[in-house]
């Protein structure tokens, strides 16, 4: 991946161009201290003048308000220009000035609109920053300090604010009374900074020669090498997985974890200020020189199986299959701005068109015509494709056919990240653009419509950051992976009634699932773990036996997944470096056989193998599928070789309970599904043992909801309450016991009766 560049053979500007800004994918403004607002037409390199300011206006930034906001001025697009003179201009398209307002005492060097467009912030010389209306009301000073502030930017949620302070970086919260974070960022004076929306790292430049990427609590994450010049400006790219690096004569993209993926050197003098396109495929930059520099993010390359596709020109695509050595070349009639291959497609879209592409067959795709032309997100299943614009989402089939339109509920499609959605043949995940607690399960089976009942609502303790669904399998098996603020990593099954969150591992940095089969890679602090299983989440001991571990020096530090296809993991260092890790197969295998109900050859290739690892995931795997007499004889056998003696005389007390419905519930609590046997047995009338069955399990709360609902064995519950606290010497701490235990009373001696009738009831019917 790299930069293509393009400039106009003569600068338009007579003096050092200093902000730019995007009108539209096609149009970029530019302006410099010749008081001159010029727009340009990227597709030929044209210019043409749109305003002359005052004589005394000399612009120091500018920005288009975000889309987003949904809302455009009276004339269209509303323009934020900052200028020396210690004011900021809000102007419509045309360049006429709206309104003029005087912020700050000195200029005016950084004016940046919020993320969702309410507001805008100003910094200056004077050390002050201010936050101000859309309209241009002051609503608050947030910072005052000794130092210029030589840029600031906005968190991705708009509730913090960062900036530059000498040597420092600070991070405010805009609620009162917080604490703000402060560390040292360079060795020299920063001068530019910038905040990704999507990835929520941020990157930051000095006069110390050094760019650096941090995560939002101020821990380093790259550090680049010493550059010949002041690093004076920063962008990134609207998906958050790319940034750019303006110096002197100096441009350099890089890849979101800082590490360089191309190197320019035009003749452009100081590079003051570069902003991306919103499709995140063209970049303006503001030179010194007079000239506006435009550059073409190229060579993107996608992989899949045998085939790699590769973005050669804005327009043409070049297909490799390594396997047979083989080349095609696409031509597309207009640039291509996504490009995903997975499940034998390749799909690209354009500006107006989306075009599908078999790899069996190069020469015919399917076309379709977009909606709005501006495709955000694009993901693929087995059987079909998601696309996202700004406005719409639709799901399509490979033959082109529109098939659904999901709805949920808080829907915003112009902050969705790439992170926050995901796609399988059955299921839509999406979490929540205001509460990110929250993950919205959308059936795609069940109706063309995909909305309305076939929505549901799922709540984890903490904010979510990345969630992702298996891809293989019955629909009734799926399962979603979701990793929160705390790095904690979580298994949930989507189609069970009672939503669980099951902790797969801790201190989780990436993820991805496997491509072919469920398993699950994931970075653990510096570690590649597998888990081949993650079904065994419900029991850390079995989940240990069912995982795979690499740790090597070779990954360094802040590694993470690229990609995980067949029995390859591969592994991106932070230097860009990648590293290829290859897994046993015989999981992949044994989990084929599974699910193609071919239990004697799973038995038979643990038995070949001897493998503990094998031999655990079919100890698992045999407990959680439609129990059968010998899926249960091989659960026995498979415990037995991993030495798990406990659970193989559990199995012989299963199969000597004559009671089918208590069998069924005691191989569900096997199995790790609590919620299901505790469903089994009251959908069977037996409250007494699924109330018993959470006391066993040390669910005191859960067991006393369950007396409170059906009226039933209240006292019991107390009663076995008491004798447990008496047991470890400690006094009632729950405030359910506390309050039911001032309006319920009970002998001790009557309760104890009722327990003994109601368990020889209990093995009598067993």
């Amino acid at each position: 991946m790299r930069f293509k560049l393009s400039q106009a053979e003569n600068p338009s500007h007579t003096a050092p161009v200093t902000c730019v800004g995007w009108s539209s994918t096609e149009e970029v403004y530019s302006a410099g201290d010749d008081n001159i607002l010029l727009s340009w037409s990227v597709s030929n390199n044209t210019s043409s003048k749109v305003a002359q300011f005052h004589k005394d206006l000399y612009p120091t930034d500018m920005q288009f308000l975000p889309r987003t906001s949904g809302s455009v001025g009276k004339h269209g697009d509303i323009i934020l220009i900052t200028a020396a003179d210690g004011k900021f201009h809000i102007l419509n398209r045309n360049g006429r000035i709206e309104r003029s307002i005087e912020a700050h005492k000195g200029a005016v060097l950084v004016g940046q609109w919020s993320n969702d467009g309410s507001g805008l912030l100003t910094g200056g010389e004077d050390g002050v920053i201010k936050i101000w209306s859309r309209s241009g009301m002051l609503r608050s000073t947030v910072v005052s300090s000794d130092n210029s502030i030589y840029s600031a930017c906005w968190s991705p949620d708009s509730q913090s604010i960062a900036y530059t302070q000498g040597k420092c970086i600070v991070i405010k919260q805009l609620a009162p009374n917080t604490k703000p974070l402060k560390w040292k960022a360079h060795e020299g004076i920063v001068l530019c900074l910038a905040w990704s929306s999507a990835s929520e790292l941020l990157v930051s430049g000095g006069e110390d020669c050094r760019y650096r990427v941090w995560d939002s609590n101020g821990r380093q994450m790259f550090s680049s090498m010493l550059h010949d010049n002041h690093i004076v400006s920063l962008a990134w790219s609207p998906a958050g997985d790319l940034f750019a690096v303006g110096s002197y004569n100096t441009l350099r993209l890089c890849n979101y974890s800082g590490w360089s993926r191309s190197l320019e050197k035009p003749i452009t003098g100081c590079i003051y200020n570069m902003s991306w396109s919103a499709d995140g495929t063209q970049l303006a930059a503001a030179c010194a020189n007079g000239h506006v520099l435009f550059a073409h993010v190229i060579e993107r390359n996608v992989h899949y199986a045998n085939f790699t596709a590769s973005l050669t020109e804005r327009k043409i695509v070049t297909v490799h299959d390594v396997q047979e050595e083989a080349f095609e070349v696409l031509d597309i009639p207009d640039r291509v701005i996504q490009m995903t291959m997975k499940y034998s497609h390749l799909v690209l879209t354009t500006p107006t068109q989306c075009y599908i592409y078999n790899t069996t067959n190069w020469n015919t795709p399917v076309i379709f015509d977009l909606k709005e032309g501006s495709v955000i997100l694009l993901l693929l299943a087995e059987k079909h494709m998601l696309l996202v614009e700004k406005h719409n989402i639709n799901l399509y089939n490979y033959q082109g056919r529109l098939i659904a339109t999901p709805r949920w509920p808080n829907m915003r499609l112009e902050t969705l990240k790439i992170s926050h959605i995901s796609l399988s043949s059955d299921t839509l995940v999406v979490r929540d653009a205001g509460d990110p607690k929250i993950v919205y399960i959308i059936d795609l089976i069940s109706s063309r419509s995909a909305g309305g009942d076939n929505t549901q609502k799922v709540e984890h303790t903490m904010n979510i950051s990345q969630i992702s669904l298996d891809q293989w399998g019955p629909a009734t098996n799926r399962n979603m992976a979701v990793l929160d603020k705390a790095k904690d990593l979580y298994i949930v099954s989507v189609k069970a009634t009672n939503k669980t969150f099951c902790k797969l591992g801790r201190k989780i940095e990436s993820y991805q699932w496997n491509t072919e089969e469920n398993l699950i890679a994931a970075i653990q602090d510096t570690q590649l773990i597998v888990w081949y299983c993650p079904q065994a989440s419900y029991d850390a001991t079995l989940l240990k036996l069912c995982s795979f571990y690499y740790d090597s020096p070779e990954l360094g530090r802040g590694p993470r997944i690229s990609d995980f296809i067949g029995s390859s993991v591969s592994v991106r260092k932070a230097d860009g470096s990648l590293i290829n890790v290859f897994i046993s197969p015989l999981p992949s295998i044994l989990l084929k056989y599974i699910q193609e109900n071919k239990w004697t050859e799973a038995l038979n290739l643990c038995r070949s193998m001897n493998n503990t690892t094998l031999w655990a995931c079919l100890a698992v795997l045999s407990t959680q599928c439609n129990q059968t007499n010998d899926s249960i004889s091989i659960a026995e056998e498979a415990f037995a070789n991993i030495n798990h003696y406990e659970k193989v005389y559990y199995i012989k007390y299963i199969k000597n309970i004559e009671n089918s419905v208590q069998q069924k519930a005691a191989l569900a609590l096997l199995g790790g599904k609590h919620q299901e046997a505790e469903s089994i047995l009251l959908h069977n009338g037996m409250v007494f043992q699924a109330i018993w069955t959470n006391i066993q399990l040390y669910h005191w709360t859960r067991a006393l909801e369950l007396a409170i609902k059906h009226k039933t064995h209240i006292d019991t519950v107390l009663y076995l309450r008491k004798q447990y606290l008496n047991i470890l010497g400690k006094p009632e701490n729950n405030n359910q016991f506390i309050g039911i235990q001032e309006n319920v009373k009970y002998d001790d001696e009557k309760v104890k009766e009722k327990i003994d009738l109601e368990m020889k009831k209990m093995n009598k019917t067993a």
